[in-house]
């Protein structure tokens, strides 16, 4: 962890929020009583996470074939510099999935493994203020493929939290794009946590990362989207946190993605791109 990255390095504006707030202050806090809500990671000290990513892409019916990728890795965060860490992956390993769910197993892909492993135990930095993922660091040699796994990693760590309000929504930047966000936030004062979610309206975007491919002899058509949209999708997080000196610690992060594409308007039968991942500390 102390080596940091060698070598030349690429830069990428992963995050950048853009701000429409809507407050519904439902439990203002009390007068002369103000806590950081932003997740913070102490200098000196290392943060171990357990994560699992599942990626499944097919028909949303069990017992048909569908195809994806598990990775599973220990996540290590680590302070390099003021608001800039150090992002280690330790023990990762990658599955890949083709068969009916659910009846088929997970089985290792070693030949996947093998081919960027190198890659994988490479460290990474990035910019992380209040909550917010900035730019992240890397050397030339990570592959686009490797660099998303990261990606994936942070955006759960991408987290506006307001100080005084319980529900609001903005228009909040990830790995999606930049999209409409609902947040709603509640405490267990017995347990001492902080339980949070926040929805990603993946239809509601001021800038969205799509790529189309294979559409040349093809036309859009505003007025059949406006009927009905072939691609949607929405994002689901969960959070356990646990207030600190400093701010807060994510303790616990699971999220679901899910996005349809129905290119007929065809009624239950959207195939899907499901993601699942659980970051546990």
């Amino acid at each position: 962890m102390a080596g940091g990255i060698r070598g030349a390095t690429k830069c990428t504006q992963q995050f950048e929020d853009k701000y429409s707030f809507v407050f519904i202050n439902l439990s203002p806090t009390g007068a002369g009583q103000s806590q950081n809500l932003a997740p913070y990671f102490d200098a000196g000290k290392t943060y171990v996470y357990k994560y699992e990513a599942l990626l499944l892409g097919g028909l949303p019916e069990k017992g048909l074939a569908r195809a994806g990728l598990k990775v599973s890795s220990k996540v290590l965060i680590s302070s390099a510099d003021q608001n800039i860490y150090m992002l280690k992956l330790l023990e990762p390993e990658i599955y890949e999935y083709s068969g009916f769910w659910p009846k088929d197993r997970l089985i290792p892909a070693t030949k996947l493994t093998s081919a960027i492993a190198a890659q994988l135990l490479t460290p990474i930095k990035f910019e992380y203020v209040n909550g917010t993922v900035g730019k992240i660091f890397a050397p030339d040699e990570i592959s686009t493929m490797v660099l998303n796994i990261y990606r994936g990693i942070l955006n759960v760590f991408q987290l506006n939290i307001k100080e005084r309000d319980n529900v609001y929504e903005l228009q909040e930047a990830g790995v999606q794009g930049v999209c409409k966000t609902l947040y709603a936030i509640s405490e267990d004062q017995q347990a001492e946590r902080i339980l949070l979610t926040k929805t990603r309206d993946l239809n509601d975007c001021q800038e969205k990362v799509v790529k189309d491919i294979g559409l040349a002899y093809t036309e859009k058509c505003p007025k059949c989207q406006q009927d009905s949209t072939n691609l949607r999708g929405a994002t689901a997080y969960n959070y356990v946190l646990k207030p600190a000196a400093h701010g807060i610690l994510i303790l616990e992060a699971a999220v679901n993605d899910l996005i349809q594409f129905s290119p007929f308007a065809e009624i239950n039968g959207a195939a899907q791109m499901e993601t699942k991942y659980v970051n546990r500390y």
